[in-house]
């Protein structure tokens, strides 16, 4: 062990770890919903995030595997935004749950022309295909987790299997989107409703059984 190795700055070397990646992950989502996954340099996006080519490697193997860490680091972001104020009971709040849909999405063109970017890119690459794939797969295992611990926090039951109502979720959401990320148009009242008919159609409420 080094002189300097200590706790504190093991620490402190960790904290910088993190803040360097958060740093670069910021820097590719500008850069790849600008430039698209073949023209974004790795060199541009470093610059633009303050580092050298160098410091990108260290965190990302690769240009593909930054661009999935992007997509990976929206979905965890979206999750989290989902609380327990908005998942507190079951059924949930639809207008609740829209509003927070709407907030969290807030700079949807960004996030839709990344997001169909990666997913054009991946139709023509295989490897990379594989991967969107483990990325989308792990979004709906998080969110499925999310909606069990609800169901079992509040007695309710889900009417269909809970991975495929995440799913599901999923998928309507990305299509709401890209709606309104090509129109304009504010979606907030058209996820409502589609959330009413989703969640009124797979919940159970304890009260229902008695």
């Amino acid at each position: 062990m080094k002189a300097n190795d200590t706790p504190v700055h093991a620490g402190r070397r960790r904290r910088d770890l993190v803040r360097t990646r958060a740093a670069l992950l910021d820097a590719a989502a500008e850069v790849f919903a600008r430039r698209g996954l073949d023209a974004a340099t790795l060199e541009e996006i470093a610059e633009v995030a303050g580092f050298t080519r160098g410091a990108v490697y260290h965190h990302f193997a690769s240009k593909d595997e930054l661009f999935l860490a992007v997509i990976a680091r929206q979905d965890e972001e979206l999750l989290a935004g989902f609380g327990a104020d908005v998942l507190g009971a079951l059924p949930p709040d639809a207008s609740a749950s829209a509003a927070r849909w709407q907030q969290l999405h807030a700079n949807d063109r960004r996030e839709v022309a990344l997001r169909l970017e990666l997913r054009c890119q991946a139709l023509r690459n295989e490897t990379l295909r594989a991967q969107l794939i483990e990325v989308d797969k792990a979004a709906v295992a998080a969110t499925a987790a999310r909606l069990t611990e609800a169901a079992g926090r509040t007695g309710a039951e889900w009417r269909y299997p809970v991975g495929e109502i995440a799913e599901a979720f999923h998928l309507i959401s990305r299509a709401v989107l890209e709606r309104a990320a090509v129109t304009g148009e504010d979606a907030t009242q058209l996820m409502q409703m589609v959330l009413e008919l989703v969640w009124s159609g797979a919940v159970t409420a304890p009260e229902d059984g008695r």
